[in-house]
């Protein structure tokens, strides 16, 4: 495919800007539109926002031995807890919310109670208070009257109604007549505690901090204290409690083994008093063996009771994260039970598992983050030898019940032996037993419970409020002006990239630029808008008023007539291809104004004097002979088929200079007709009586007549309106010239705006 270019080829890749600027400036009402619809509700929002104030406090934690990202997220989990929350919400009553009176701002809540707190179920809805002159207030709830008392009731004592604990300031009386307030749903007040709170601690893990934003400085403060204090009392608490878990632990069991003691050595005394017996050696050699065999039951029992103890707290059912003890501090002090001093497995496991701790520790100190994959690595690790542990601890539960019951049967043997003394000897056995078993069992408890105490007494992390949070003086929601401002300018941004994107997503093809960047096609004239008056005639009736609306018949100095003079002199002085006879005229799709063209720009050549035969080769669907008044048949079809000759089908117009051959009759081939010897004849024939010949032909998509007239005459100009013909589609469809020995000249842009076209050119439609 040949193509007529008088210009440097444009890259199909290049943006053209100038598209977007132009788009941008046409949808100027578009655009004002979405900033108004933005920026307004923006601009209501920001001017009733009221300001937003940040509180902070700081904790700290002393001689803190262990880091781990476990312990951290504990932390972390505690603060952010539900019971925290609901302590905190019930303390300081954050369910109270001030409101209205007579279209005068709200008063602060420190500025009416000195004292406000609720319980964890309050009665939700609203609130009065109103103050008469005689002294006393009426406490309302939903209108209902709940109380009245003097106002100095209400000043010097804490009242409590609906679940409402307040007291009132002595100097309220003066400031309103009447006071109103709201009581919130608790829960949902509580749920807005948490998603306020902020909760971040520092690299080494002895520094949190506590952030909480709120409408109300000294709410803020005040919410913030004492979220840390509560914090301080169940870390310092759930502290305590995993150093003395052991030893209380023991605690209770030595209790038990002082009163058993007490009791068997009365027991014995007593009986001694009163019968004097003594045992045989053998027999104490057998009071000896199930002495042993007791303590060492009772000894079991001790350890089996102690490591349950520690199993049910990694209990998911029972062990709550708000208090209790750490399931990890509890995976770490089964290996020190004394029931596994001497088993090398479990100490195996206890110092791996201290050299993997140290190792994340020196991980984290390093600002390596939770989620980095070496941290991930030695967590599971960690996870994978505390699983190991859990399960050992089991395992150890059912050896101590297996040996006890070994040990049962023995002790049963044995008293079977006993069984046959007398009486009061063995009477004297059994006391004497008891009494020694008792006694070596609580010299085994007391001395466990000193060293539980010793080493309770060396856990030494602190928890303590470093820096409480005091009332912010200035907001953290910034300038309400710079808030109207970004949003007008969201507003703005969002119209013009509505319109750059629609833009983008549009693939017809508009103005000049875009033939060259995406068709690869030369412009041979740019034709704007013309307004018709009959637009909204079905077509056939449209196509029979086109003869009144020839835009050049005139020679009046129109922007369009002008334009089509301009395509006149591209065609007739091409600088690549010289002078041009015969040309084609084609579209991609219907109503592209192809058959209008054609025939203007026939009247133009003709006004400047040259012959021009104007041909309706659009054998299909011609309207050539409704624009210029004359009979549809005999025409072009009728000469090609033999059935008239050239002088019956060629008609003079009322254009000097300037003669039309119509479609003719309808017939079932045109397309063979087109590219028949006798087509080429008559090409031939008419290039020398006339000056120049146009073609009038279908549309590339009804039809490839246009491709087979192209390989017969000088050149083919194809009309693209701007606008409406997809480039995707006219790209295809030039495709089609590819394959054959054609000249494609270049393009016309029909329709175009008086942006493209020309400044003074008048919008229309066609």
């Amino acid at each position: 495919m040949e193509e007529f270019f008088d210009e440097p080829q444009v890259e199909q890749s290049s943006v053209d800007l100038t598209r977007f600027v132009r788009a941008i400036f046409k949808s100027w009402w578009f655009i004002g539109i979405v900033t108004v619809v933005i920026s307004v509700p923006w601009l209501y929002y920001v001017k009733t926002q009221p300001p937003l104030y940040e509180a902070t406090a700081l904790i700290t934690f002393d001689n803190v031995k262990d880091i781990s990202p476990t312990k951290i997220e504990n932390r972390i989990l505690r603060l952010k807890s539900r019971s925290f929350a609901e302590e905190v919400t019930a303390d300081l009553g954050l369910t109270l919310k001030m409101k209205k009176e007579n279209h005068l701002p709200p008063l602060k809540r420190h500025e009416v109670f000195s004292h406000f707190s609720t319980t964890h179920n309050p009665v939700p809805g609203d609130y009065k208070l109103r103050f008469y002159p005689t002294g006393y207030c009426a406490f309302y709830y939903n209108n209902v009257r709940l109380d009245s008392l003097h106002v100095s009731n209400f000043v010097s004592d804490t009242v409590f109604y609906n679940g409402l604990r307040f007291s009132l300031r002595d100097d309220v009386v003066g400031r309103r007549s009447v006071i109103r307030f709201t009581i919130n749903p608790f829960q949902a007040t509580v749920n807005s505690l948490r998603s306020r709170e902020k909760i971040t601690n520092s690299r080494t893990g002895n520094l949190m901090k506590i952030t909480l934003k709120d409408t109300n400085p000294v709410l803020a403060s005040r919410t913030v204290n004492r979220l840390a204090n509560i914090f301080v009392e169940k870390s310092m608490a759930m502290n305590r409690e995993e150093a003395t878990l052991l030893s209380s632990h023991l605690q209770k069991e030595l209790k038990v083994a002082k009163e058993e003691l007490n009791k068997s050595d009365y027991a014995l005394k007593r009986f001694r008093k009163q019968h004097p017996v003594s045992l045989s050696k053998q027999n104490e050699n057998t009071v000896n063996k199930l002495n042993t065999l007791e303590l060492a039951i009772k000894s079991n029992n001790l350890a089996k009771r102690g490591l349950e103890m520690l199993l049910r707290k990694l209990d998911p059912n029972v062990t709550d994260i708000t208090s209790g003890i750490s399931a990890r501090y509890v995976y770490r002090q089964i290996p020190q039970l004394p029931i596994f001093q001497d088993d090398p497995a479990m100490s195996i496991l206890s110092r791996n598992l201290t050299d993997l701790d140290r190792a994340r520790n020196n991980l984290i100190k390093n600002g390596f983050p939770v989620n980095n994959p070496d941290v991930i690595e030695i967590s599971e690790r960690i996870s994978t030898l505390e699983n190991r542990i859990y399960d050992m601890a089991v395992n150890k539960v059912k050896e101590l019940e297996k040996a006890n019951s070994d040990m049962q049967q023995q002790i049963s043997d044995l008293k079977g032996l006993l069984d046959v003394l007398p009486d009061e000897e063995n009477r004297l056995i059994n006391l004497t037993r008891e009494r020694d078993t008792n006694e070596e069992l609580y010299n085994m408890v007391l001395k466990r419970f000193k060293e539980a105490q010793i080493s309770a007494a060396s856990v030494t992390e602190q928890v303590n409020v470093l820096d409480p949070a005091v009332p912010p003086n200035a907001p953290i929601s910034g300038s309400k002006k710079i808030k109207a401002i970004i949003g007008i300018l969201f507003g703005l941004f969002l119209g013009i990239g509505a319109v750059v994107t629609k833009e983008l997503l549009d693939k017809s093809v508009k103005t000049p630029e875009d033939v060259k960047n995406y068709l690869n096609l030369s412009i041979l004239g740019v034709i704007p808008t013309v307004t018709f008056k009959n637009l909204d005639l079905p077509d056939d009736e449209k196509a029979k008023s086109i003869s009144s609306q020839i835009v050049t018949h005139d020679y009046s100095p129109t922007p369009v007539g002008e334009a089509y003079r301009s395509l006149r002199t591209s065609l007739l002085y091409s600088k690549r291809y010289g002078k041009i006879k015969t040309l084609v005229i084609g579209s991609a799709a219907p109503g592209e104004g192809k058959s209008f063209t054609a025939a203007n720009l026939a009247i133009t050549m003709a006004q400047q004097k040259s012959k021009t035969l104007l041909i309706d080769a659009d054998l299909r669907r011609g309207v050539l002979h409704n624009t210029f008044d004359c009979p549809k048949k005999p025409g072009f079809t009728n000469f090609l088929s033999g059935t008239a000759t050239l002088s019956n089908v060629m008609y003079d117009t009322y254009i000097p200079n300037l003669s039309l051959i119509t479609c003719g009759t309808l017939i079932p081939n045109p397309s063979e007709l087109l590219g028949s010897d006798r087509m080429k004849e008559f090409i031939k024939v008419v290039s020398e009586e006339f000056d120049f010949v146009i073609f009038d032909t279908p549309p590339l998509m009804a039809a490839t007549d246009a491709v087979i007239l192209g390989t017969l005459v000088d050149g083919v100009a194809v009309i693209i309106r701007s606008g409406m013909t997809n480039r995707e589609n006219i790209k295809r469809k030039l495709e089609l010239f590819e394959t054959v020995q054609t000249t494609v000249v270049g393009a016309v842009l029909n329709c175009a705006g008086v942006d493209v076209a020309h400044e003074g050119y008048s919008y229309y439609r066609y």
